[in-house]
């Protein structure tokens, strides 16, 4: 086998094989498509694959091939947070960000709080978690911004699936998330510039990520209000959309601050004009076809072992984290705040999301030498448990309330969902 059709063949299984498991009723209900790819990497790497045939696996992942997925992932995770990036509206939250302000602060502040923990806890039990370049401080950090972290796009995904995301509950979580996204993110840029060299390197990356942002602010912002306000064509929107993303991308790389960073942001700088008609353009290709590049990438970086008394351990102690840091962090603001428990319960719920965005930042710190390969494999596990849990969650916390009509919401025979205009219904758009 060529290298070329091993590459062909890994790129047809990614695309195909998930999509159409994801197609059976059973597993399209509790888990979105994301999840069923990022499962589909995993069981490509050692975990199955290569523990089942490593003969036929080394012969796949040739060193050609394993090159030309790591080029293809990289494309495809700048896309993917650029995506992200443009999901984010700016406008909404600084309209919402006093109302949410102590949600937003609680869901942040107590999962870091139980992270730390439980970062310190497998640092002094497992010090192999710790990776090359992290100390016991930056390691708990780390795992502490994992734990912390929801999936905006994954979120929006689940919301989607169960016909909730024009409803007050659905709006109300996803500002949550993109204020944890906006947070995650200044503090990703923070550690890394902390972590990678001495203390005149680190004030030299935040020196130059300020000018970075300065120049996507004051430059590249303006620049491109003024094109959407000449209402080009959509083929020049698209190229100064990808340029604007590469070039941002590029530059933030270039200054240790990192790619992933400089895409999200760009993201953020694009007028609101374009971005439905760019999600549009660039999101399905990416989630269907280059995503899944950087899926199989992270599967082979990752070794799931359930019989591993240390995997197990470092698991339980991150999903305990997430879990009851995110419901609780979440919902007691949101109770206090005056909301029902049923929906400060669901808020909670939702907002322990994982999904891809928990699988980039992991990647990052992986690469920064932050974490090591038994935490890494650890929380992408945790990744995929606590965004499998989204939607049963969701449902134990609202099914002791058959009926919340000032939320638009209706829990009943297992779908809980509003529609656009606030009125409930069933999953086959019956109105109650």
């Amino acid at each position: 086998m060529t290298p070329k059709t091993a590459l062909l063949l890994v790129t047809l299984l990614l695309v195909v094989g998930p999509w159409l498991l994801w197609r059976v009723p059973a597993i399209r209900r509790v888990a979105p498509l994301a999840v069923v790819q990022i499962v589909a990497g995993l069981l490509l790497g050692p975990t199955l694959f290569g523990r089942l045939a490593p003969e036929a696996s080394a012969a796949v992942f040739s060193p050609w091939v394993l090159s030309a997925l790591n080029g293809l992932s990289g494309i495809g995770v700048a896309l993917y947070v650029f995506c992200s990036g443009l999901h984010l509206d700016t406008a909404g939250l600084r309209d919402s960000a006093r109302r949410l302000g102590p949600m937003a602060a609680g869901s942040m502040g107590l999962p870091l709080l139980l992270g730390l923990g439980a970062g310190f806890w497998i640092a002094a039990a497992w010090p192999e978690a710790m990776g090359a370049r992290g100390d016991r401080v930056g390691f708990a950090i780390s795992v502490a911004i994992c734990v912390a972290v929801t999936a905006l796009p994954v979120l929006a995904a689940i919301l989607r699936e169960l016909n909730m995301i024009q409803g007050r509950l659905g709006q109300t979580a996803l500002a949550l998330a993109a204020l944890n996204d906006m947070a995650l993110w200044l503090a990703i840029a923070a550690l890394l510039a902390l972590a990678r060299g001495s203390a005149a390197h680190s004030l030299l990356v935040a020196a130059l990520s300020l000018a970075w942002i300065a120049a996507m602010a004051l430059v590249a912002r303006p620049l491109l209000a003024r094109l959407a306000a000449r209402s080009v064509g959509p083929d020049t929107v698209l190229v100064a959309a990808l340029g604007t993303a590469f070039a941002s991308a590029a530059l933030a790389e270039a200054i240790d601050l990192g790619l992933i960073i400089g895409a999200f942001g760009a993201g953020v700088a694009m007028p609101a004009a374009w971005r439905v008609a760019l999600l549009a353009r660039i999101e399905p290709l990416t989630a269907a076809v280059l995503l899944p590049f950087f899926f199989v990438s992270t599967g082979l970086r990752a070794t799931i072992d359930p019989g591993s008394g240390a995997f197990l351990g470092m698991l339980a102690l991150v999903t305990l984290a997430t879990v009851l840091g995110k419901v609780a962090g979440t919902a007691l603001p949101a109770r206090a705040a005056g909301e029902p428990w049923p929906e400060a319960l669901a808020l909670g719920a939702l907002m322990q999301t994982k999904g891809l965005m928990e699988v980039v930042v992991l990647a990052v710190l992986l690469d920064a030498g932050l974490i090591g390969a038994p935490v890494f494999s650890a929380l992408v596990a945790m990744a995929v448990v606590c965004t499998l849990a989204t939607a049963p969650l969701l449902r134990l916390a609202l099914r002791p309330w058959r009926s919340l009509p000032h939320a638009g919401l209706v829990a009943r025979g297992g779908s809980v969902y509003a529609d656009g205009d606030g009125q409930a219904g069933t999953a086959g758009g019956e109105r109650r």
